[in-house]
């Protein structure tokens, strides 16, 4: 082969290459950005330590928040049993991460019960409280529900039946991802990721 054809051979694969590369670039900037959802916003509460939250402190980090009482026999310790495997499958990323679990059951979920509560589960979460109104306050900003179920036969006289939505917030605060309860650890983990790299 002559020179010039083995020059030839040699640039095309590179030209290829880059092409390639440029077009992948072009595909990636393309990709739909996660919506802002018109959800959310801060707030203040009172936190396991007894000390006031208010969640722009969270600035930089994403943040997950689900609604729950200390008293929930299903919901709440399955999904906290499943953010304890998503930090683990976060690996380093979990301290770019913090869980906040807001009670609906201000009443009995004094900070000292839920600092208990969460005890029992291996994730960087904080248990928030306060007056029904501060509590009812933020179930409104972020379109969750719950309803007290009276059950007088029963030690603790009433139920709680809340929404099952895990809220995911991006570093500037802002709700990205609404999770339904059978949302997979992975799904979550992608999520989070999703959220971690996007641009603010």
């Amino acid at each position: 082969m002559p020179a010039s054809g083995r020059r030839w051979a040699m640039v095309i694969p590179l030209f290829v290459a880059i092409a390639g590369a440029a077009a992948w670039m072009v595909v990636m900037r393309q990709r739909p950005a996660l919506p802002v959802l018109p959800i959310g916003g801060d707030f203040a509460l009172t936190d396991h330590n007894r000390a006031r939250f208010e969640l722009s402190s969270l600035r930089g980090k994403a943040v997950l928040i689900f609604f729950g009482y200390s008293l929930c026999p299903d919901v709440c310790p399955t999904t906290l049993s499943k953010l304890s495997s998503v930090a683990r499958a976060l690996g380093d990323d979990r301290a770019r991460v913090k869980t906040l679990y807001i009670s609906v059951d201000p009443e009995r979920d004094t900070p000292e019960v839920l600092k208990l509560d969460l005890q029992s589960f291996s994730v960087d979460a904080l248990g928030l409280t306060g007056t029904r109104a501060e509590v009812d306050r933020v179930v409104t900003q972020y379109g969750a529900s719950y309803t007290v179920v009276p059950t007088p036969q029963s030690a603790g006289k009433y139920s709680v039946t809340h929404t099952t939505t895990l809220y995911a917030l991006d570093t500037q605060g802002r709700v990205r991802i609404q999770f339904p309860y059978e949302a997979t650890v992975d799904e979550i983990v992608q999520g989070i990721r999703t959220i971690l790299a996007d641009r603010p």
